[in-house]
């Protein structure tokens, strides 16, 4: 059990499609039950923008919003290693993407797509649904790949 909590914040190690997936809607659900747990126990304030913002306060916003960051990040590095590709790289693109799509985009443009994804632009929306079903259907590598290096 503690293996499978810890693999939601450390970057090493690897994740198969079927654990990365678990994992990645584990935090969400998670993560949708703190925001309400937060309005209700704290009485914070939902962010009225779409985007990254989860609450008007800020501290908590920063909180919530680095813990859920971090937790993706660290699932994303652990599939992207058991891909077999190179993981910084791969994780600067992926986070360069996100930061695209929720600073960058907004402002050129104010078509965004439909409901439930109505906070992405349709270019940024594209591309991270893309980056996502790419990380959610691409095999592991093989285990004898000298690409994986140690684990």
């Amino acid at each position: 059990m503690t293996a499978f909590l810890a693999s939601f914040w450390r970057f090493d190690g690897r994740l198969a499609r079927l654990g990365y997936t678990l994992r990645c809607v584990v935090v969400i659900a998670v993560s949708l039950a703190l925001l309400i747990l937060a309005m209700e126990a704290f009485g914070l304030t939902p962010a009225e923008t779409s985007g990254p913002l989860f609450f008007v306060e800020p501290v908590p916003n920063l909180v919530f919003t680095l813990l859920f960051y971090w937790a993706i990040i660290a699932l994303s590095a652990q599939r992207v290693r058991d891909m077999g590709f190179p993981v910084l790289p791969i994780i600067a693109a992926l986070t360069l993407l996100e930061l695209l799509e929720n600073l960058v985009l907004p402002r050129l443009t104010e078509a965004r797509l439909p409901e439930p994804l109505e906070m992405m632009t349709p270019v940024g929306g594209i591309l991270s649904i893309i980056a996502y079903l790419w990380l959610l259907v691409w095999p592991s590598a093989k285990a004898g790949s000298d690409q994986l290096g140690p684990a």
